[in-house]
């Protein structure tokens, strides 16, 4: 019962001085409202008042400024035109000439009549007003005091007044300084109080007009007031103090068995594992003298509670005897467990039916960088396991399926997490663990790091990979070999010539997959058996009818028994090679060809001129035939009459037209084996071509049985066509010769089933220009396209052809253009003329 009145008192003192507290607090709160209302109210209107007087005062001021008045109330008025020139000052003349670089004029040079404005510039270090206004033809510029702003002094009131830039024009004191110590709606500067308030003047290009109110003796008023009734209220609660000294006896009696409690059920000072805290507990108890602490309590209730408690502790004591005799078997059975768990280097870890991690052993802890704390009880997806948005990863839904039906998954091997976000490979062996009711409460998992084994994995697989493709990116046929002659790898371009199917390329005998290769089976198996390299073995149409390929079978080195075939294309290499003999012949034919046709030129020339002479000793037109012819007896007609009877003149035009033909051949010869001399120009193949297309179309003679006007022509050129260095007219001698020798091929072909056509290409190819004229004529065999560049080769009739337009044209092209010309034909196939030339650099 005496506990309860203490408590009893102990409330009602605490809710009178509660209700003390709430009072003041109230009334302190409402008169700092009232104060700061009333302040704030004061200098709002006064805000306002001067805000209005500031306004009247600078519209007088105007007026002075615009009036022709003497009086000036001390300012300096400056007339300036509307470019800035002084055109009068008063009451003083003015040195100053022109204001238009000024800052200020520059700032209201635009504004229009009417328009004024106050602002406030630094002249010679100072701040200084100055009112300009827009007249209709000129600019008023006033130096206003700044006693001048307003029509009296501010009494007992800081103020101050801004330009719209922020500058000064006018401050009454340095009491009130904005930006001080501020509290609510007050400022304290030098020990005084201020309240402030701003007003906005919207005229004269915008003013700020801020008021400042010394409130000092009202505010140290209420606070006197406040802390004076704070003191009453403290010697209240001081007083009470007397009305409670059991309630502070009884406190005290409640401290000493708090700490008493608190001494006997105190955590150690370092954390310890159960045994040595329970042990530790105990021996608290034990040094604890009851009897003594009992005597030390105020209240006989007190002195009961801690005999009480003593009689509880020594149960409490013996019970703890019992606990720690079982807590050190337990000890020892759980340090043999964390000894074969922890030190184990597999990672071990339990999870419930909810993937929900229950254990971690330290290994783990290490591997994946987790503290027991951060992993214990959280989900396995999600730390471990990657978790995704929807939970659909194959992963996720692999653990969802283990926790269901763990003994469908005794091991498995995925990709896992580590804190730091880098992966690993880890192989798990997962086992269900039961209650003593047979159903499932965790899954003991293994696991094994294998994130080396699957690098290595990996990197062979890139290796393997890089291999392949570097073997697939090979224009080379690669085929590799066992011991046995079966396919172990191929590359793409050796797929493309298989006749199997892909996947059953490798592992099948050579024969079989590549039967073009069979008659090579004897060196296949040579070169394996006696480790020499099988070289020299060129074949034609592997690949294509008019290709050529390079065999070279390498056997495999090192303790590997096997081959690779490599089979190159020598398609290219062969056209060189006869294009070197091809220029060999032509060289050398054309060195002949020049010799034979300077020993013609002497003979050819004399029975020319002798026929010539004849014809002239018979013409009756030349007086001295006449007089020879009456000198012997007969007339000339008569001579001439006998000739014509014996065909002697025919015979004789028919040696004349022999030998012009003859002449023709030797010219020819002469151009074959002579270097042109002509200077080479820009050109455009285009153009060239078109012309000699042109030239061709005209040219129909009923002997030579071809009509350009019924042939086809299709031209494909390419519209950024580079220039190339020639002679045109070499050139276009070239495309006429190719043109016609088409035309006549066609018309003498008397089996052509379509209607003849010649196509003509014209396209850049690197530093050339290439030019393919083709036909669809009917072609010509191996020999003869051997032999189409060689001079007095034809396959026209005698007297038709001279063999020679292919020769020149061949030689124009590779010795005086450094080009290149080549034929491709098949019989049927109809013929393609290929020329390349060198383009123009720039």
């Amino acid at each position: 019962m005496k506990i309860r009145s203490i408590h009893k008192l102990n409330n009602r003192i605490r809710n009178y001085l509660c209700l003390f507290l709430t009072i003041f607090i109230a009334s302190s709160i409402c008169f700092i409202s009232l104060f700061l209302w009333s302040v704030t109210k004061e200098v709002d209107n006064k805000a306002a008042t001067w805000a209005n007087y500031l306004v009247e005062r600078i519209y007088f001021l105007e007026t002075v400024v615009t009036s022709r008045a003497t009086f000036d109330h001390g300012m300096s008025i400056l007339r300036i035109s509307p470019d800035g020139e002084v055109v009068n000052s008063r009451p003083f003349p003015s040195d100053t000439k022109s204001v238009a670089e000024s800052p200020f004029f520059q700032e209201v040079k635009d504004f229009v009549p009417g328009q004024s404005i106050l602002i406030s510039q630094q002249d010679k270090g100072e701040s200084q007003a100055y009112l300009v206004q827009r007249l209709d033809h000129s600019f008023a510029i006033a130096k206003v005091p700044p006693d001048c702003l307003l029509p009296v002094s501010p009494h007992n009131t800081e103020l101050q007044i801004k330009d719209k830039n922020g500058n000064y024009i006018f401050n009454s004191k340095n009491s009130y300084v904005p930006g001080s110590l501020k509290l609510s709606k007050l400022y304290f500067s030098h020990f005084r109080v201020f309240s402030s308030a701003e007003a906005k003047v919207k005229e004269f290009g915008g003013l700020s007009l801020t008021v400042g109110k010394n409130v000092s003796t009202e505010f140290y008023t209420g606070l006197i007031l406040i802390l004076f009734t704070a003191g009453c209220l403290g010697i209240l609660i001081k007083r009470s103090a007397f009305l409670t000294w059991d309630l502070e006896k009884n406190e005290q009696d409640f401290k000493r068995i708090d700490n008493l409690l608190k001494r006997v059920s105190a955590a150690p000072d370092e954390k310890r594992d159960n045994l040595p805290a329970i042990e530790a507990t105990a021996e608290r108890i034990r040094k604890v003298d009851w009897e003594t602490e009992a005597r030390k309590m105020s209240f006989e209730e007190n002195r009961n509670y801690v005999a009480a408690t003593e009689f509880f502790s020594g149960n409490i004591l013996r019970l703890l005897d019992e606990v720690t005799s079982h807590s050190q078997k337990l000890t020892i059975s759980r340090q043999e467990y964390h000894d074969l768990v922890h030190t184990a280097r597999s990672i071990i870890l339990r999870m419930d039916r909810k993937g929900r991690c229950t254990f971690f052993n330290e290994y783990a802890q290490h591997f994946f960088g987790f503290t027991k704390q951060e992993i214990i009880g959280k989900s396995i997806i999600g730390t471990l396991i990657p978790k995704t948005e929807k939970g659909e990863s194959g992963l996720e839904q692999f653990v969802q399926e283990l926790i269901s039906n763990p003994e469908e998954f005794p091991d498995n091997t995925n990709r896992n997490s580590r804190k730091d976000g880098s992966c690993v490979w880890v192989h798990w062996t997962n086992s269900p663990v039961f209650d003593d009711k047979g159903e499932l409460t965790e899954i003991l998992c293994v696991g094994t790091d294998i994130t080396k084994r699957k690098q290595m994995e990996t990197e062979l697989q890139e290796t393997r990979n890089y291999i392949r493709n570097i073997l697939d990116s090979m224009p080379s046929i690669i085929i590799g070999l066992d011991n046995n002659s079966r396919i172990t790898h191929f590359n793409s371009a050796a797929q493309r010539l298989a006749v199997i199917p892909k996947n059953e390329i490798e592992g099948a005998e050579v024969e079989e997959a590549f039967p073009s290769l069979a008659k090579y089976a004897y060196s296949i198996t040579q070169a394996i058996e006696t480790g020499i390299p099988e070289t020299g073995f060129r074949t034609q149409g592997l690949t294509t009818p008019n290709s050529y390929q390079d065999i070279i079978i390498y056997p495999l080195n090192e303790g590997m028994e096997g081959a690779v075939i490599r089979i190159d294309d020598a398609t290219e290499r062969v056209q060189i090679d006869e294009m070197m003999i091809q220029t060999e012949k032509m060289m050398s034919i054309g060195g002949l060809a020049a010799g034979m046709a300077h020993e013609i030129n002497n003979p050819l020339g004399g029975i020319l001129q002798g026929i010539q002479n004849i014809v002239r000793r018979v013409s009756p037109d030349i007086p001295a035939n006449l007089k020879a012819a009456e000198k012997a007896g007969c007339s000339i007609d008569s001579i001439v009459n006998y000739m014509e009877d014996r065909k002697i003149i025919k015979t004789l035009n028919g040696i004349t037209d022999s030998g012009v033909r003859a002449a023709s051949i030797v010219s020819g010869m002469l151009e074959f084996s002579r270097k042109s001399d002509s200077r080479k120009a820009p050109g455009d193949l285009r153009k060239i071509m078109d012309k000699a297309a042109s030239l061709a179309a005209q040219d129909y003679n009923p002997q030579k049985g071809y009509d350009f006007k019924k042939i086809t022509i299709i031209k494909d050129y390419d519209e950024n066509l580079k220039l190339t260095p020639c002679t045109s007219t070499e050139i276009e001698q070239v495309f006429l010769n190719l043109l016609r020798n088409s035309a006549q091929a066609m018309n003498d072909w008397k089996g052509m089933p379509r209607a003849p056509e010649i196509s003509i290409k014209i396209r850049n190819e690197r530093n050339m220009v290439k030019c393919t004229v083709s036909d669809n004529g009917p072609g010509m065999d191996e020999n003869i396209r051997k032999r189409v560049f060689e001079p007095f080769y034809t396959t026209k009739a005698p007297g038709i052809g001279t063999g020679l337009g292919l020769s020149v044209s061949y030689f124009i092209i590779t010795q005086n253009h450094r080009g290149i010309f080549q034929v491709d034909s098949a019989p049927g196939m109809g013929t393609i003329f290929t020329i390349q030339l060198p383009a123009m650099k720039n």
